[in-house]
């Protein structure tokens, strides 16, 4: 028997591989693959589009947090006095301010709005020292995170104020010094903003002293009194009579749920800061109506808001054919800071 010892180089291996014809996908094999890599896909993409809603909502909770715990540390500094505008009717203008801010004011509103306008010229990036002042203000509403932002020294505009599904306000921020629909002042603006009872009495004067809000929802009636005694701020965190039942800062509009919606849409549920620290998501429709106390002790409630998309820089519409009026709720609590929003309903003896 003769034996071969013949062997066959890597080369020719390599050689005789190339040459064979090669077998490649069929039809019915590629379908299969496709088919796979599709169920693969819808499986997934569900689950990936809510992680990144749960992500933007975890932010959003996050960056109410840190103002939560920002406006905490400024009552610890000054003496249980809620963050606010300061500056009065009588003057007590402070140091920091420009050579170009007035040093009196006609009414504690006149004080505030020169304050916020100080305030946007000197913490602006960048500098903005010709922000024009701002007739027929009322800062307090959409601008309640100024005075805390000066105590922190941060700069303006802040990303951390705006709500990361927000993406129109996070626009105005890229360019701050170019106005919106003629408004100059948005670009600052934050989408998390203080329930009035914050910053405005819990009573209206018997003088016509009051804070209302108007028509529409993007409207407010402020009338400062005969006798000019109707006082804006001043308020100090001890006269919060239910803390875990007290929103303290929210979100006008339902940007993670019902998209867009008006906060006081029925469908509505927001990321919400509650006065005892804690950052939760309540449904509007499980809150207390809201409304007025007149300067006798009685009250009007509910405090009605029609939704008017024209009226707003923003321009969000209303998301379906739902009616418009809707009651105030958190946004006018009944009582003040002695009264509640959730969980129970104010006990109108002793207040």
């Amino acid at each position: 028997m003769i034996v071969s010892t013949h062997t066959h180089s890597p080369l020719m291996l390599i050689a005789r591989s190339l040459g064979r014809p090669r077998r490649g996908f069929t039809l019915i094999e590629l379908l299969v693959v496709i088919a796979i890599i599709a169920l693969l896909v819808s499986i997934l993409l569900p689950a990936l589009t809510k992680a990144r809603k749960n992500a933007k909502q975890f932010l959003c909770a996050s960056n109410q947090r840190q103002l939560n715990i920002a406006a905490f540390t400024y009552v610890t500094d000054f003496k249980d006095r809620i963050p606010s505008f300061s500056w009065t009717r009588g003057g007590g203008v402070g140091a920091e301010a420009l050579a170009t801010t007035p040093k009196t004011f006609t009414d504690d509103l006149n004080a505030a709005s020169w304050q916020a306008v100080d305030m946007i010229r000197r913490r602006s990036v960048p500098q903005n020292p010709t922000f024009p002042f701002q007739a027929n203000w009322i800062p307090h509403i959409l601008y309640s995170h100024l005075p805390l932002l000066d105590y922190l020294a941060g700069r303006l505009p802040e990303p951390m104020l705006t709500c990361p599904e927000d993406w129109r306000r996070q626009e105005w921020q890229k360019n701050p010094q170019l106005s919106v629909n003629g408004n100059t002042r948005l670009p600052y603006s934050s989408s998390f903003i203080y329930t009035p009872t914050f910053y405005a009495p819990d009573r209206e004067t018997s003088d016509g002293g009051r804070l209302r809000q108007g028509g529409t929802h993007g409207t407010f009636n402020f009338a400062q009194g005969t006798s000019n005694v109707y006082k804006f701020g001043r308020k100090k965190s001890t006269d919060i009579k239910f803390p875990s039942q007290k929103i303290w800062l929210y979100d006008e509009y339902d940007r993670h749920f019902t998209k867009d919606a008006y906060f006081t849409h029925p469908n509505a549920r927001n990321v919400v800061t509650v006065a005892d620290g804690s950052v939760r998501i309540v449904a509007t429709v499980d809150a207390n109506t809201g409304g007025y106390w007149l300067p006798t002790g009685g009250f009007f409630t509910p405090t009605v808001v029609t939704y008017d998309a024209n009226s707003s820089a923003q321009g969000i519409p209303w998301p379906d054919a739902r009616p418009t009026a809707q009651d105030g709720r958190f946004r006018w609590t009944l009582g003040g800071l002695k009264g509640i929003d959730f969980g129970g309903r104010i006990p109108f003896q002793g207040f």
